[in-house]
């Protein structure tokens, strides 16, 4: 029977957020940063025992064990099979399905791979072209962007010449026909093909999962138009769906509990780099409905810092009323000069230097209440005005999902401007269809032993470091190096626990893939027990010292406990000298590691040599479990 590709349903997967989902039949009461409770529909629930979680787009029941991910909800709740539940969360969410069976769906397939190879090998050529233009490199100095950013943002620049990219792509096996289709190359009016992007400044625009979908080039010189040229949309890049930057910060946007809306891309990646992090550009687009849904799985707080000029006016207007309904609410941040004269993100940071992300969350807590800002913004001087402007609230406010909230509002509205606390006379945008039919009452599959985490059998210290380096994003590339696939070919492992090594490892994996660790895609890749560890993971984080301390404390201390492993191995063997000898060398190793790991705290943090030593003392160990 035909059915949907594994990459369809991922893709659908992606972009629906569960909460949006499960709210539909259950409500759902906000718990910590970005997760949900409620009262489980699958079984005689008197208190929360469900928690969703929309990062990891799982649901858990600590109750009767229900659990799964959104299409398992659906199954379960309204007792589907899973295409029906596939096609179901699709009409939710507004998702178009491939025709199943169609004669097209194969060259669907194709395009979608060879727009992703070209966008992969442009964005690393766009890079690469960056050094060898002077011109690039001083407008980028400019704009005060370190190397370390560009290359993280994967910053580039486009040649003058019209084939630079076409002769590039040429040699790696593509026509020039192939480029048109992605986007990268348009055909000029006397029949010829040329490179769509020529004397730009590149910012590479990437998916949820990190990867290249699109570009935007930005000219260097202020007399060139347009200021901005950007992909079309192609078979996977869709600009309504897609915010600049949220693939970098949204682990950090849950963090931080709110998200910082810009307009640009120097704005998003200035204060980016100025360590302000749970920020996203609404660029090439105004702000959709479906870029608020994604953002609500995240955050239900929002500050808009757009542009003082009439643009960014109406474009804050705008956000206002498509945010709210996802159930977030916005707040107006105007950022200006010491002279009161107004100024970007961009400029703000580099006007502010050192202090810039401090200076810069102090303007968050001065941030305008929308409310307060349309208030202030709108002309209410005459009857009509006023009346005008009350309809134009309530029909915000009438798609609020925050009841309580909506409640306040409209109590306020109704003080303020002397109408009725209600919505009478006011329609409803057309929702999206619900359903609310009662579930029968069947109890789920009980979970098998096999199937159970053996709590007490994971080492507490084991399960922080493999939490710890999952939610601290500046730890990935370090412990991929350190894990690397050597070691783990080596058949050493640091932990006592099969479980947590094989949870890290996964972990890791997805990082060497994706360059990031998707929640969502590492938990699918799990087997059940590991992932079972996953969701249990609560929402401590940790700052970048912080986190590098304790990693490298923890490293160490893996080292140390791994060394006294084999010692304790070698006493069951026959007492020889060759074994009482290694058994000397585990014991004056370990204590070297425990000197090592007894440094001061700043020793540790800042000594480029104590990570490379704990490189070494692993090399070290490979080489005594060869001899055990």
């Amino acid at each position: 029977m035909a059915f949907y590709s594994d990459e369809v349903i991922q893709e659908l997967k992606q972009q629906t957020n569960i909460a949006d989902i499960i709210q539909q039949f259950v409500p759902l009461k906000r718990s910590g940063a970005g997760r949900f409770v409620c009262r489980c529909p699958f079984h005689n629930d008197h208190s929360p025992s469900m928690n969703v979680n929309p990062q990891m787009g799982i649901y858990k029941c600590f109750a009767c064990g229900a659990g799964g991910d959104v299409f398992k909800f659906v199954m379960e709740h309204e007792k589907m099979d899973f295409k029906a539940a596939v096609e179901w969360v699709a009409s939710a969410t507004g998702f178009q399905l491939p025709e199943l069976g169609a004669p097209v769906a194969p060259e669907i397939a194709e395009e979608r791979t060879l727009v992703r190879e070209l966008n992969e090998l442009a964005a690393d050529w766009f890079v690469e072209q960056l050094p060898k233009s002077e011109k690039a490199l001083n407008y980028i100095r400019t704009r005060h962007l370190s190397e370390e950013t560009r290359h993280f943002f994967k910053v580039g620049y486009a040649p003058e010449g019209r084939e630079g990219f076409l002769s590039y792509a040429a040699k790696n096996g593509f026509s020039p026909r192939q480029l048109v289709e992605a986007g990268l190359a348009v055909e000029r009016e006397n029949g010829g093909i040329a490179d769509k992007f020529r004397d730009r400044l590149m910012f590479a625009i990437e998916n949820l999962s990190g990867k290249v979908v699109a570009f935007g080039g930005r000219v260097l010189e202020k007399q060139k138009k347009p200021k901005y040229l950007n992909s079309p949309e192609t078979a996977l890049y869709k600009k309504g769906e897609i915010l600049y930057g949220l693939s970098k910060a949204k682990n950090e946007i849950p963090k931080a509990g709110s998200v910082v809306l810009v307009e640009g891309y120097f704005d998003m990646i200035s204060l980016y780099q100025a360590g302000v992090k749970n920020v996203v550009a609404v660029s090439g687009t105004a702000l959709t409905e479906k870029h608020a849904e994604i953002l609500s799985r995240y955050t239900k707080s929002a500050y808009l810092v757009f542009d003082g000029d009439e643009a960014g006016r109406k474009a804050a207007l705008r956000t206002i009323e498509i945010v709210l309904p996802e159930g977030i609410v916005p707040k107006i941040v105007a950022l200006s000069r010491p002279n009161g004269e107004k100024i970007d993100p961009d400029n703000f940071v580099n006007e502010h230097g050192a202090s810039a992300a401090e200076d810069f969350n102090r303007e968050l807590t001065k941030a305008e209440d929308w409310f307060d800002y349309l208030t202030r913004v709108t002309p209410t001087e005459t009857i009509e005005d006023r009346a005008k402007f009350v309809t134009h609230l309530k029909s915000i406010l009438i798609h609020m999902r925050d009841r309580e909230l909506q409640h306040q509002y409209l109590r306020l509205l109704a003080e303020r401007y002397g109408t009725e606390a209600n919505f009478v006379g006011i329609r409803p945008k057309e929702e999206k269809r619900k359903f609310h039919s009662e579930p029968e009452m069947d109890m789920p599959e009980p979970i098998s032993e096999d199937e159970q985490v053996p709590w007490s059998a994971l080492p507490p210290m084991e399960l922080r470091f493999v939490n710890l380096i999952i939610a601290s994003p500046s730890l990935w590339e370090p412990a991929s190096v350190f894990f690397d696939l050597d070691f783990a070919s080596s058949g050493v492992s640091l932990f006592a626990s099969e479980i947590l090594d094989e949870l890290l490892s996964s972990a890791l994996a997805e990082y060497t893939e994706h360059r990031q660790i998707n929640l969502m895609r590492l938990h699918d890749s799990l087997s059940p027990i590991p992932a079972q560890v996953l969701e249990s993971f609560g929402e401590e984080t940790w700052d970048g010292e912080a986190a590098q301390k304790e990693f490298l404390e923890s490293l160490a201390e893996l080292e140390i406990r791994t060394a006294e492993r084999f010692r304790d191995a070698l006493k069951s063997k026959p007492i020889t000298s060759e074994t009482m000898s290694l058994r000397l060398e585990l014991h004056q190793f370990a204590s070297k590691t425990i000197r090592a790991r007894l440094r001061s705290d700043a020793e540790v943090t800042r000594d480029p040599t104590f990570f490379k030593n704990l490189l070494d003392y692993r090399t070290k160990l490979v080489e005594y479990s060869e001899k055990i």
